[in-house]
């Protein structure tokens, strides 16, 4: 019997998607997933053609994800490009890698309908066009190339144009009930409009360089050209240093290198999750740059607004951007595969990446080495003038304040963001140059209107970890604040002394590495790529001591049932309610009750809790999606956090969490899992759009904010990823190697940062293991830093699917509550080990008491 071909991911394509559920494997836009019954032949690939067309080769890759599977992505967006519209694919030719050929196959997919807004959610819709105004950041802008002029003609150039993203992939992908694409943006939102005969060369997705005759035709020397560069990003494969990836393919850089040449002037957009090379844009002449990130469904209608300057920019970067991948520090101590390597699985073999730059991350590095970069964290340019004025400064009681009054001094309304570093003396410890400490952003203002801008600062958000005495501390001596609108233009404003050694938390040693390896110093500035692939079954090395966790048992209880609604009523109770539980009925609780998106009909949930009949105990499904529901029914879709955290608003992440929250409860969904907050060690993570920043005090923050919004709104928030969860290459085999100071300083901070502003309802575990132990069974972060430390109350839940590499009995015995998907296997295990005395009941019970407790805080 011949092999087949079955369409993976439903017959229906999307093209305001770009990438669907699995496109993050392969990067392929508008593409259809097909299921493989048998890996190709090297040489086995057929040929595809659409409505008669051949369109190009597509990819293969092996699914090890939710399900195993050989599949092939087909990128028919070169020929599909109309909506409700249905296509006919017809595959021949192709051959399993075992010689044996897969039958001549023809398939038919048909595309939806175009979206159009719903005025029942237009107050919801406007907080994600606003985040999304707000979320790009206008990189460059010489010879008042920006805004044009009403009525102008976009002469756009890249097939970029046609691939316009604006989600990330993976758990950050959003599914929007309405959106609109550059061009749909153009016709239905601007008084510009697009020069067919231009755009027209790049409908089949390929990077064209224009010829002289079109050149002249349309007279480029007179108008202005448009490039648009594009990258996917998302969860499930990191991205990687080669062409068409962090670099500009060949064909893009002709395509741009002959437009530049021959245009008066030269835009380009930059609609990418990471950021990418630069050293391109003064090389060919570029005149105006602006970053999109992904800003969600609202992006199309953002960005038609700042190029016809309806909208004046106003983001700020979240990272610093440099020339070239590897003059980052972590560049080197990473994953970095080469092109042509497939898609790796979860667990396909170990990685030990050593943290070797510590705590001299993202700006910390090239501020305090004094390197060079393209674009300075805080960058962000405006088509207008502000002045800044600092008042007084103030350091008392441990707080840092701070008064700057901002002034519009140009022609056009716009807002400024306010960033506030602090410069600390070195001492006994060594400093990074500056910290950011605090940030606002002010209201829009008119040509001449002022606003003063109060910053506060705690110490906390600025002192250095002192790993020998496990304390943080203010050492003696004079402090600098710099106050500016980025890093690179912030000026030495004033100074405070502090009169010897100030302590300001002392705290237990958490999680520290059990192998010395290299550190950065400013005396000792090389690194010495020691991150490698090892075998799966060495993937952790040397073990950490793993410690015991052993809470009192609750007091036994026999009375009448209690019920989840009298608990409710009466939280005293809750106790005894969890007391009255078997054993058998505590194991069950402490394991997810399984994904919802595997069927056709279910709602796209990833998990649910497990209801008791019994005991009125309810279910509460949870959704993916930092930035919206990853729901099969369309809502809300925000910008991407990174995106988000660009904005440097606080309140306008608030409000993101707020609509969600909405948003959360009219679908059914009771947490939400996120905000993901973890930092940007190394710029090609493929998390790194769902993630806010290089630095913890900006991603702190906004996410706390974000988290905020979810909880006051109803919608239980979950923090995530503890801890280190910076790559996704062979991600639940990975092993992160880094300094205790690195992890108080950065890694940790972020989260303790969020908690001050919200706690969460929940936290979940990473996938990687830390410093020779796994985070989802590590008693010290659980217990000691989470509960202790921080005063968490809510429930701790796995990544999905963490049980892969880390046993489950493990986990639930370090207090991980929620054992991710779920499934009767495991709570199977967790029985078997209660009946062999390897799992306390009293573990159990505190388990379920947080996950119950939590339940009655959502009102679920």
């Amino acid at each position: 019997m011949s092999n087949k071909f079955t369409i993976m991911d439903g017959k229906e394509l999307n093209l305001d998607q770009i990438e669907g559920r699995f496109a993050a494997f392969e990067r392929l836009p508008y593409a259809v997933t097909l299921r493989l019954s048998k890996p190709l032949a090297k040489d086995g690939y057929g040929v595809i053609t659409v409505d008669g067309t051949q369109i190009p080769k597509g990819r293969e890759f092996l699914m090890d994800m939710i399900v195993k599977s050989h599949c092939l992505m087909v990128p028919v967006g070169s020929v599909a490009h109309d909506y409700d519209k249905e296509y006919t694919m017809h595959l021949t030719g192709f051959t399993a890698e075992d010689g044996t050929p897969f039958a001549d196959t023809t398939l038919k997919f048909k595309t939806k309908k175009r979206q159009l807004p719903d005025l029942a959610h237009k107050e919801h819709d406007e907080v994600a066009v606003q985040a999304a105004r707000e979320g790009m950041v206008l990189l460059k802008n010489e010879n008042a190339t920006l805004p044009l002029a009403p009525g102008s003609a976009l002469h756009c150039f890249g097939s970029a144009q046609y691939i316009f993203r604006n989600t990330a992939t993976g758990a950050g992908l959003i599914n929007p009930r309405w959106q609109a694409n550059f061009h749909q943006a153009v016709t239905e939102h601007s008084t510009l409009y697009v020069n067919q005969k231009v755009s027209s060369l790049y409908r089949g997705l390929e990077d064209v360089v224009p010829s002289d005759e079109l050149l002249a035709e349309v007279e480029a020397s007179k108008n202005t050209a448009v490039v648009f560069i594009s990258r996917c990003s998302g969860e499930f494969l990191d991205n990687r240093p080669v062409k068409g990836g962090y670099y500009l393919t060949d064909d893009e850089r002709a395509m741009i290198t002959k437009v530049s040449a021959a245009y008066a002037k030269t835009v380009a957009v930059i609609n990418t999750g990471y950021p990418v090379e630069m050293g391109w844009v003064d090389e060919l002449g570029i005149d105006a740059v602006i970053y999109t990130g992904f800003a969600g469904m609202g992006a199309g209608y953002a960005l038609v607004e700042i190029l016809d300057g309806r909208t004046n920019p106003s983001g700020k970067l979240p990272d610093t951007w440099t020339y070239d991948y590897y003059d980052h520090p972590s560049a080197h101590n990473f994953i970095n595969l080469p092109a042509e390597h497939k898609a790796v699985g979860e667990k396909e073999f170990g990685v030990h990446i050593f943290y070797e730059e510590d705590i001299y991350v993202g700006y910390r590095y090239f501020d305090s080495f004094n390197k060079p970069y393209a674009y300075s964290f805080g960058h962000g340019l405006s088509y207008t003038t502000f002045d800044l004025a600092c008042g007084d400064v103030v350091f008392a009681n441990d707080t840092l304040s701070a008064n700057v009054t901002v002034t519009n001094t140009g022609a056009v309304a716009g807002k400024e963001v306010v960033q506030l570093y602090v410069q600390a003396p070195e001492g006994s410890l060594e400093k990074p140059y500056r910290v950011l400490a605090a940030f606002e952003k002010t209201k829009e203002l008119a040509p001449g209107e002022s606003q003063t801008l109060s910053l506060t600062a705690d110490a906390s958000l600025f002192t250095s970890y002192d790993e020998a005495d496990s304390r943080f501390v203010l050492e003696a001596g004079d402090y600098h604040v710099w106050i500016g609108d980025s890093l690179a233009h912030a000026n030495d404003v004033a100074s405070f002394t502090v009169d010897g050694l100030r302590i300001i938390e002392s705290v237990h040693r958490i999680n520290p590495p059990m192998v010395d390896f290299p550190r950065l110093t400013k005396a000792h500035p090389e690194v010495s790529e020691d991150s490698k692939i090892v075998d799966l079954a060495d993937r952790i090395g040397t073990p950490a001591p793993r410690k015991s966790y052993t809470p009192e048992p609750l007091p036994a209880y026999k009375g009448a049932r209690i019920t989840y609604p009298q608990v409710k009523a009466n939280p005293s109770l809750l106790d005894a309610f969890i007391a009255q539980m078997s054993d058998a009925e505590l194991c069950t609780l402490n394991v997810c009750g399984g994904a919802d998106w595997y069927l056709p009909w279910g709602t796209g949930a990833a998990g649910k809790t497990v209801p008791f009949g019994k005991y009125k105990l309810p279910r509460m499904m949870v959704s993916d999606g930092n930035t919206g529901l990853n729901l099969k029914k369309s809502n809300i879709g925000f910008p991407s956090s990174c995106t988000v955290a660009a904005t440097f608003n606080k309140d306008l992440a608030y409000q993101v969490g707020r609509v969600i929250a909405e948003e959360s409860k009219e679908h059914g969904i009771g947490l939400n899992l996120g905000p993901a907050m973890n930092i940007h060690r190394n710029i090609l993570n493929g998390r790194h759009p769902e993630y806010f920043s290089e630095d913890p005090v900006l991603s702190g923050l906004m996410a706390g904010h974000h988290g905020k919004g979810l909880r006051d709104f109803g919608c239980g928030s979950t923090y995530k990823h503890l801890f280190c969860n910076g790559s996704d290459t062979s991600r639940k085999a990975s092993h992160s190697i880094v300094s205790e100071r690195a992890l108080r300083e950065l890694y940790f901070k972020t989260f303790a940062v969020a908690m001050q502003i919200s706690q969460p309802s929940a936290v979940m575990t990473s996938y990687n293991a830390v410093n020779g132990i796994y985070p989802a069974e590590n008693v010290d972060i659980l217990q000691t830093l989470l509960r202790d430390e921080w005063g968490f109350t809510g429930y701790i839940m796995t990544d999905w699917g963490t049980y892969d590499t880390v046993d489950p009995v493990e986990m639930v015995k370090a207090g991980n509550g929620w054992l991710t998907e779920g499934g009767s296997k495991y709570v199977k295990e967790l029985k078997k080990a209660v009946k062999e005395g390897r799992l306390s009941r009293a573990v159990l019970e505190h388990n379920v008491r947080y996950l119950v407790k939590t339940l009655a805080e959502l009102d679920v």
